[in-house]
């Protein structure tokens, strides 16, 4: 009898198991998105991109690959950056995905082309790609403005970290070449400058 009811026990046991198994496989795979909810709010940036990256393999939505790519740069992961970046930045409806982003942070400087880009260069640069960095960037910004966030700003940041001379002086060139209107612009600028001439050792 006794045998019985540990028999019991355990088959029960294993039932529960497995309809536990069941459903969580049902939600990794059916409701990607709501997983992808759940392990950001843990911190779990690493399983939130493959969640969002299977989402957006079912939808193909812009949305979810801009997801993909924040989850990328939380993460810090520059393989994962590059592949979801340069994915986003194609998407046909990746301007779209900008304008909603940015009408929805109103009043303040933030601009989500300029972040995805100023992200995107970094990650060039710290795989040792340093002149795609510095393309990237300097067509981020253009040649009559500099806008605060913009690509080169940050790749600036990354340089100088890496006190790194000799990108420090390439990009110091097509900093110098820039000619903003705008006097706050004409701040940045100027303090970028004289942080690669700096670390050029200019």
């Amino acid at each position: 009898m006794e045998k019985l009811v540990v028999k019991t026990a355990v088959k029960t046991v294993l039932i529960i198991l497995g309809i536990l198994v069941a459903v969580f496989a049902v939600f990794n795979f059916a409701f990607p998105q709501h997983m992808a909810t759940a392990t950001e709010g843990i911190g779990n940036y690493e399983l939130a991109v493959k969640y969002a990256s299977l989402r957006y393999y079912y939808t193909k939505d812009c949305g979810d690959l801009a997801r993909c790519f924040d989850d990328s740069v939380l993460l810090g992961k520059d393989e994962y950056v590059l592949q979801y970046g340069e994915e986003l930045v194609n998407h046909k409806d990746y301007a779209e995905i900008c304008r909603q982003r940015n009408s929805s942070q109103t009043g303040s400087m933030y601009d989500y082309g300029h972040w995805v880009n100023s992200k995107l260069a970094v990650s060039y640069y710290n795989q040792g790609k340093a002149s795609k960095a510095i393309e990237l960037a300097v067509a981020d910004n253009g040649a009559d403005s500099f806008e605060y966030g913009n690509a080169m700003m940050s790749l600036a940041a990354q340089i100088k970290s890496a006190n790194d001379a000799e990108a420090a002086g390439v990009l110091l060139g097509e900093l110098e070449k820039i000619n903003p209107a705008d006097n706050k612009e004409k701040d940045y600028l100027t303090q970028v400058i004289d942080i690669m001439r700096n670390v050029a050792g200019q």
